[in-house]
């Protein structure tokens, strides 16, 4: 009599295994966000930034007070960028750091907020930063901004099979004239589908920038 055949059920995973695809999703999602920071991110800088506008020193000296500082804002340099990761808190937190030299060819001193968001609808994480800076009247600033993420967010972007995000730039600045002091904002996105962005500053050609 021919003994029935054996039965197996569905494959059991090691430990070992189940910890390697689980690292492997969190390096999945690091490398999605370092990307697109150093990527669209420059990109957004670059473009709504550094090409403002060309001939701002001469403007400045030709419009009122108010009008030149509106003018130094939208003439405000980016001359470098950094991007770097700190995963000493795996599998909890991972955080990104991303640096951009700032540069004033103006007369005017300048305080300013940026704050940046990542949205990845898809994988339903929304990633935000934001940081203060004061750029002297012809100097530069070195501002750096910081994205940490949770382990669940982290794990939802490894995961998620639509990498397509939308990233928001709102900046405010405070110009100090010679008359007083001046308050502007800028609003400015990009969708990483459609490659389209949008917003109120002015748009240049796009360009690798320099580490800082």
């Amino acid at each position: 009599m021919t003994a029935p055949p054996m039965s197996y059920g569905p494959p059991i995973m090691s430990m070992p295994e189940q910890k390697h695809h689980a690292e492997k999703r969190l390096a999945i999602a690091i490398v999605l966000v370092v990307l697109a920071l150093t990527g669209v991110g420059g990109f957004i800088f670059y473009s709504t930034v550094l090409n403002g506008n060309g001939g701002v020193l001469q403007a400045a000296a030709a419009a009122t007070d108010k009008s030149g500082a509106s003018n130094a804002v939208d003439g405000l340099q980016i001359t470098c960028t950094t991007t770097s990761t700190d995963t000493s808190g795996l599998p909890y937190s991972a955080s990104i750091y991303l640096t951009f030299g700032v540069s004033n060819p103006s007369k005017y001193q300048i305080d300013s907020t940026w704050t940046i968001t990542y949205d990845y609808a898809a994988a339903g994480v929304v990633l935000t930063t934001s940081q203060t800076f004061h750029v002297p009247a012809q100097g530069v600033a070195y501002p750096r901004w910081q994205l940490t993420m949770t382990s669940g967010q982290l794990s939802s972007l490894g995961s998620s099979s639509n990498p397509s995000f939308t990233v928001s730039l709102d900046r405010t600045f405070i110009v100090h004239g010679s008359y007083g002091t001046y308050d502007f904002t800028r609003h400015d996105t990009y969708n990483s589908a459609s490659g389209v962005s949008s917003g109120t500053s002015s748009t240049g050609s796009t360009g690798n920038l320099p580490a800082c």
